[in-house]
């Protein structure tokens, strides 16, 4: 048997968040190549993981002090609305705003990019809630030993807070009091090539949104929430589908722009083309999958909440909904909220999709970041991490 864990030197950690929002379970996925000697990490939970092996784990639920600050009722500041420097729009109640838009206000930095939350706006000023968007919430913290003894040259060498790491941007997800965020008003679902999308996919792209490790995050989310023989809709498809190559299925079929793409899909038994923008109604009959799936695409819908109505149609009661998104889009492409909206808000808008249209329950999301970027990515050299994962799924009721 390998030598387990040595805290004194580095290993490769999954750490792995999980908590709970009035509308989902979430879980937050990081890798983490620490260095355990000189890297922040809780002393509770590296006591644990003393001598440990890879593939197993500790398990914690840590304290405020451990993860972040208890919520405290005087962070919830009023602001007058001349000290936001948002434009001329009027913050948005749910939204999230950097700190720096705020001024005059006690503890707040003309440079910080910590996030508040805007819990009221009105002409006269805004209600901002200064606390971490996890502050209050009841937190389970487990490490997985990927790598019971890493190279000191692939950690960061930087002294690396993981908690700090790990938490910054999960909480942003969840509704505020259980009421909808205002998302959607204005030019919210307007992009800045409003030409049809038939014409932008006119020849096939063939351009992935993921790397191979991202990929594979994808894949792996599908296998779990798809059960072997089963019949599966790839909305908004491409040249790529991200199921799991070794899961049976009765029937995939692809519903996109380009049908030379979805050809060339190794995964799509049936190809259909059409522009689900300007004709959301799917032709199908209702209950006649048992998973819908919409990879790297819910950026670019316009009638998200028609589409997801659709969805929950052609949906067997018990079928999942899951959608998965990272940072990679076609820009001209992606509504205009997309590009304003930090990527833990996505989460929070693709799961008010769901809510909206009532038809979903066991509602949950997932994150992965921080994996090493995969040297057959054509981006490795520039950005030293893989593409992260974001995914939201429900169940039809």
């Amino acid at each position: 048997m390998s030598p387990g864990l040595d805290i004194r030197g580095a290993a490769g950690l999954v750490l792995e968040l999980a908590w709970q929002s009035s509308e989902a379970t979430h879980r937050e996925l990081m890798y983490a190549p620490a260095d355990l000697w000189g890297d922040l990490l809780p002393p509770r939970l590296l006591d644990a993981l003393k001598g440990l092996q890879r593939g197993q784990s500790a398990e914690m639920e840590p304290t405020p002090a451990e993860a972040v600050p208890s919520r405290e009722p005087d962070l919830v500041r009023a602001v007058p609305l001349k000290q936001f420097a948002g434009g001329a729009a009027l913050p948005r109640m749910g939204r999230f705003y950097p700190r720096r838009l705020l001024s005059g206000v006690p503890g707040v930095s003309p440079t910080s990019n910590e996030p508040f939350r805007c819990l009221a706006a009105e002409l006269h000023g805004l209600e901002a809630d200064l606390n971490h968007p996890l502050a209050g919430r009841g937190l389970k913290l487990r490490a997985l030993v990927e790598q019971a003894q890493l190279p000191p040259e692939k950690t960061t060498g930087q002294g690396v807070d993981w908690m700090a790491r790990l938490c910054a941007g999960p909480g942003m997800q969840a509704r505020v009091g259980g009421k909808p965020t205002d998302f959607l008003g204005g030019d919210a679902l307007l992009r800045d090539d409003e030409a049809p999308d038939g014409d932008f996919y006119v020849e096939p792209r063939l351009v992935g949104h993921l790397d191979s490790q991202a990929s594979a995050h994808v894949a792996a989310l599908y296998g779990e929430l798809i059960p072997p023989g089963a019949r599966v809709l790839d909305l908004m498809s491409s040249y790529q589908s991200h199921l799991p190559p070794r899961l049976e299925l009765a029937e995939v079929v692809g519903l996109g722009l380009n049908l030379a793409e979805m050809e060339a899909n190794p995964q799509v038994d049936q190809a259909l083309v059409r522009d689900v923008n300007q004709e959301p109604e799917l032709p199908f009959e209702a209950e006649s999958f048992d998973a819908v799936i919409c990879t790297v695409s819910v950026e670019y819908m316009t009638q998200p909440r028609e589409m997801f109505v659709e969805a929950a149609r052609v949906l067997r009661p018990g079928g999942v909904l899951a959608v998965s998104f990272s940072n990679r889009f076609f820009p001209p492409k992606a509504v205009h909220l997309w590009k304003e909206l930090h990527d833990f808000e996505k989460l929070g808008l693709v799961l008010d999709y769901f809510l909206e249209c009532g038809a979903f329950d066991e509602l949950a999301s997932l994150s992965q970041r921080g994996w090493p970027r995969p040297a057959d990515d054509r981006h490795f050299g520039e950005y030293p991490e893989s593409d992260p994962l974001y995914a939201a799924w429900g169940r039809r009721v």
